[in-house]
């Protein structure tokens, strides 16, 4: 083994001696998971993080994650920080949920569009399977505060809220989409975003976080013609700023827009899922609006 100078290395030892136990694998605290298979027959594997102690009164908050498999430890790992410190943060201990699949990589890039783009009734599937299945197997592990749910998701996972949002604006309290991809089949999204609009408003009014990284629309001398042209087609942040614009001004939604300035479209996922802990859980407790 040689060092970086050209010295001669050691080789690295296990330094497991009599007072020192040899190295096991290292866990998540208070996470397990699970593999359950959809009415439509595909096998999902779930990733659900219970804080330990009783429940509250009214139940856990708890916040779903999509592509779960690349979003689960960085959320529990933000939400269990900042549950610790109620009085700095105002989050209360929540459970957190990761939807994924049965596989070790981050993204199952196929499997993924076909649950989350709304197209051919994939992304409504995907929610009936949300509600209908990984709902109540959250639901038998802990006592759950049906006021307090969250999904979120990331790029086609962002795209796949705002879906949620404008189609089914009851099955969860808030949504958080960071840097959709509004961009898809010619923002066809804006067609159900219109028919949200116009639909009359509920008692209690729904709430949305979208996020986006500084860098996710920036050119500059190294960037190619091609990825050029794609950032040019994308318009992820002003996509992401107009569409905020137009659902503020509706009064459907309770919206915030957060821009993480300096981050591209997968440095920003930390970022986005510490504010979306924060947004979901942070003085919603008992939370009453306004019709």
């Amino acid at each position: 083994m040689v060092s970086h100078n050209g010295m001669e290395a050691a080789p690295f030892r296990n330094t497991a001696g009599p007072e020192l136990p040899s190295a096991v694998p290292a866990t998540l605290a208070q996470a397990r998971q699970q593999d359950i298979v959809a009415d439509h027959g595909e096998i999902y594997r779930l990733l659900i993080a219970v804080p330990p102690g009783p429940a509250p009164a009214a139940g856990f908050p708890v916040i779903y994650l999509v592509d779960g498999n690349a979003l689960f430890a960085t959320a529990v790992e933000t939400a269990q920080l900042q549950g610790r410190r109620q009085d700095v943060t105002g989050v209360d201990p929540a459970i957190i949920v990761g939807i994924g699949y049965p596989i070790d990589a981050p993204f199952d890039g196929a499997r993924r569009q076909g649950d989350l783009l709304p197209d051919e009734g994939g992304a409504d599937r995907f929610l009936d399977f949300i509600e209908e299945g990984v709902k109540p197997a959250v639901a038998a592990l802990a006592a759950i505060d049906p006021n307090r749910q969250a999904l979120v998701g990331h790029s086609f996972g962002g795209l796949f809220a705002l879906h949620a949002l404008f189609t089914r604006p009851e099955q969860f309290r808030s949504y958080v989409a960071g840097s959709p991809s509004i961009w898809w089949n010619d923002r066809a999204i804006e067609i159900s975003e219109a028919s949200f609009v116009a639909r009359r408003r509920d008692a209690a009014l729904p709430r949305l976080l979208i996020t986006a990284g500084g860098s996710e629309q920036t050119r500059d001398a190294r960037t190619s013609p091609e990825r050029a042209q794609r950032l040019h087609m994308a318009r992820m942040l002003d996509n992401a700023h107009e569409m905020a614009l137009r659902l503020a001004s509706s009064h459907r939604v309770a919206v915030e827009h957060v821009i993480f300035d300096g981050e591209n479209h997968i440095s920003v996922i930390p970022a986005m899922l510490a504010r979306a802990v924060s947004f979901a859980i942070a003085g919603t407790a008992g939370r009453e609006t306004a019709a």
